[in-house]
């Protein structure tokens, strides 16, 4: 019975939960303020009644007064005075009827009615007759109302009293217990939803730190939260099948922005082998076993080259699965200049490589790195129309980093535009010269390789990407450190 209950509020949505706490609160007040107001308007009434009670009393208190008087021959009028009071009495208990029944009961009632007819009797027939007053039986009858009167009067003050105690209690400690655990409920339903939004809070974070791993939510709750949470873990998976697919968009990109390089220096040894084989033919019956070989070996060293510029685009174009492997950084550098080694000679860019040799070698995926590398010197090459260099240069850092230095001599950032440029879709080109997506991919996948971006700008004098990835031995002892120092994006200005 109770894993059924467990399993019918486990299908209940967080709104619906909100719902059900609200029409409770909203009914419990309202049945608490009805209960509270009839309870109140039954004490004004039993108070009511003690002031009627208590002037019955008072009425026969002054019977008994002016018979003693009577009795004792002291002061004038007593006679007419009693006969006064005992009428009132006699018509209050009249109209008191049921009330007093209620609180002495019918036996009571009688009795008292007996005692009040039996005085009267004696009263009527010493004021029709006169003679002796029979004092010690009007006592009797007196002592016997006056007794009467004092019951019910105590009957109605404990009615009261039990009142007052049912407010107390029943509308002050009873209220406030409930009032306990409704905050107590509200304190677990709160705590649910934050603990689950602080689960998917910290998937956040992994997310961007490239550490995700799908969110298990085996509460067996299935409210919004929970769909919050399918939702999360599907964003986060296509967020990587999308992640990947700009990625190679932008190598497709990439190739196309430095086709006039590649088409230059595949015509270089295509023209050369063109040459070669015309000569061959024109000339082969007049050569000899040497010249002929040294023209087909000359074809084949051209062959080898545009073979060369081929597999080194198929390589960089061709969609890879992520792979992690030990590297050197060099290698990766050398194998980007490659690509761009034209576009570098037409555009009027020289490229200066000041890499280690002895550097220590880092974990990474070799393609993507390939793209980090490829986008800054694309970058480098557009901000410098006019022709420029490039400096790269690589060192060990303390902490356990290689830091790589991009830097070029051309137009600079301005200020206001250093903070967004690793920003989605942010560019400073001419629109349709640019996404703004190349930047932004360098940043994550640096940041997924553990590591950091620094920039240093000045408009004018030239712009100085500083990446920073972790050395594969102490890679593993270094990821807490570098997760919690949260090394992202930073930049200052260059004071020259």
């Amino acid at each position: 019975m109770f894993d059924l209950l467990k399993q019918k509020f486990a299908n209940i949505t967080i709104r619906q939960r909100l719902l059900m706490l609200n029409s409770f609160v909203f009914a419990f007040i309202i049945v608490l303020v009805s209960a509270y107001s009839l309870q109140i308007l039954s004490l004004e009434r039993k108070l009511e009644s003690i002031e009627r009670v208590n002037r019955l009393l008072s009425n026969v208190l002054e019977v008994r007064r002016y018979e003693k008087d009577i009795l004792l021959g002291v002061g004038k009028n007593n006679l007419e005075n009693l006969e006064y009071y005992l009428k009132v009495v006699e018509q209050e208990s009249s109209d008191m009827v049921d009330e007093i029944k209620k609180l002495a009961g019918q036996q009571g009632y009688h009795d008292f009615k007996a005692a009040l007819c039996n005085y009267k009797e004696i009263i009527d027939k010493y004021s029709k007759q006169g003679g002796e007053l029979k004092g010690e039986t009007l006592r009797i009858y007196g002592k016997a109302m006056v007794d009467f009167c004092n019951t019910i009067l105590k009957v109605r003050n404990r009615q009261v009293h039990e009142g007052l105690m049912m407010i107390l209690y029943g509308f002050t400690i009873i209220p406030a217990f409930l009032l306990a655990l409704l905050i107590v409920a509200v304190h677990i339903q709160t705590r649910n939803v934050l603990n689950r939004l602080e689960i998917i809070q910290k998937a956040t974070h992994d997310l961007m730190e490239d550490k995700f791993k799908p969110i298990k939510d085996d509460t067996g709750i299935n409210d919004e939260i929970t769909n919050l949470i399918r939702a999360f873990n599907k964003m986060a998976n296509d967020l990587d099948i999308k992640q990947e697919e700009v990625l190679q968009a932008k190598k497709l990109a990439a190739i196309g922005t430095f086709s006039s390089g590649i088409a230059h220096e595949l015509n270089n040894p295509l023209n050369n082998i063109s040459l070669s084989t015309d000569t061959l033919l024109e000339e082969f019956d007049s050569m000899d076993k040497e010249e002929i070989k040294e023209i087909l070996e000359d074809i084949m060293t051209q062959t080898e080259r545009a073979s060369k510029i081929v597999r080194n685009l198929l390589e960089f174009s061709r969609e890879k699965a992520p792979s992690i492997s030990l590297l050197k950084i060099k290698d990766v550098i050398d194998s980007t200049a490659r690509l761009i080694d034209n576009e570098l000679r037409i555009k009027s860019v020289h490229l200066e490589l000041c890499v280690g040799e002895k550097l220590p070698k880092i974990l990474g995926d070799a393609h993507k790195l390939q793209q980090v590398f490829l986008n800054l010197f694309i970058n480098a090459i557009q901000a410098m129309p006019k022709g420029g260099l490039i400096h790269v240069e690589t060192r060990e850092e303390p902490k356990g980093f290689i830091r790589i230095d991009v830097s070029d001599s051309g137009e600079g950032i301005p200020q206001d535009q250093i903070d967004k440029i690793f920003d989605p879709f942010f560019t400073t080109k001419a629109v349709g010269q640019g996404t703004g997506l190349g930047l932004s991919i360098v940043y994550s996948i640096i940041k997924k390789h553990g590591g950091h971006l620094e920039v240093k700008s000045k408009p004018g004098v030239g712009t100085t990407f500083s990446i920073f990835l972790p050395i594969a031995a102490s890679q593993e002892g270094q990821d807490t450190e570098n997760n919690d120092s949260d090394a992202g994006k930073s930049s200052e200005n260059s004071g020259n």
